[in-house]
């Protein structure tokens, strides 16, 4: 069984994190870190998707992106069983542990789910058209590499500058092209400080210290 391991460049996040920056509760953050990326998923497709960071579950930046798919499907009404079904085969037909952080699913999303003979879930109207509600709203929040695996998210919408990119601080929200942290210009602003005078300390657009307090304020 392969294991997801704690790695420069793959981003860190606990339930905490994952809650902040996709905007769900975290008891049901906490739950989908206990049961689905601990052990459902692993039963599936015979990879561990977390790891332990000071006894802390933890998982990388593609488990959040499968994460912020996982959720966005349930809010649409499809089953948990329909979901767990659909990436157990999505996994075996693309041969990745992470189907739903693949452009894949969005390009080819007809014949993945539905035009083979041999594939695991039974073609469904219903499933097909709001499989492709969510992927439409993914596909418009995620930057893919030329791999087509997810490299950025966009939690705002790629119109705005905050960006989760694994490469930088771990992984955390930042400015899109630099280090700064969206919540240490939030805390300047609850601070006091205007957006005027963040801007000019760290030499960014007041546009941009607007999209951090807005995508903070929303966590």
């Amino acid at each position: 069984m392969r294991n997801a391991t704690p790695q420069i460049g793959h981003g860190i996040y606990t339930a905490a994190d994952a809650s902040r920056i996709l905007k769900i509760p975290y008891p049901k953050a906490n739950y989908w870190f206990n049961y689905y990326a601990k052990q459902k998923l692993s039963n599936t497709t015979d990879y561990i998707y977390h790891f332990e960071v000071k006894n802390i579950i933890a998982v990388n930046f593609l488990t959040l992106i499968e994460m912020y798919v996982f959720y966005a499907l349930k809010e649409k009404g499809v089953r948990t069983s329909k979901i767990i079904e659909a990436h157990t085969a999505m996994s075996d037909l693309l041969q990745t542990a992470y189907p739903f952080a693949k452009e894949d699913i969005y390009v080819n999303n007809k014949s993945l789910l539905f035009g083979s003979d041999d594939q695991l879930i039974t073609a469904d109207k219903n499933l097909q058209i709001v499989i492709v509600q969510v992927l439409k709203t993914f596909i418009s929040k995620v930057h893919f590499n030329d791999d087509r695996v997810a490299k950025k998210f966009y939690p705002l919408g790629k119109e705005k500058c905050v960006v989760v990119n694994p490469e930088n601080q771990f992984g955390q929200p930042v400015i899109d092209g630099t280090n700064i942290l969206a919540e240490t210009i939030y805390n300047l602003s609850r601070g006091g400080d205007s957006h005027e005078y963040i801007a000019k300390l760290y030499d960014i657009t007041a546009n941009q210290v607007s999209d951090a307090i807005e995508f903070a304020k929303a966590a």
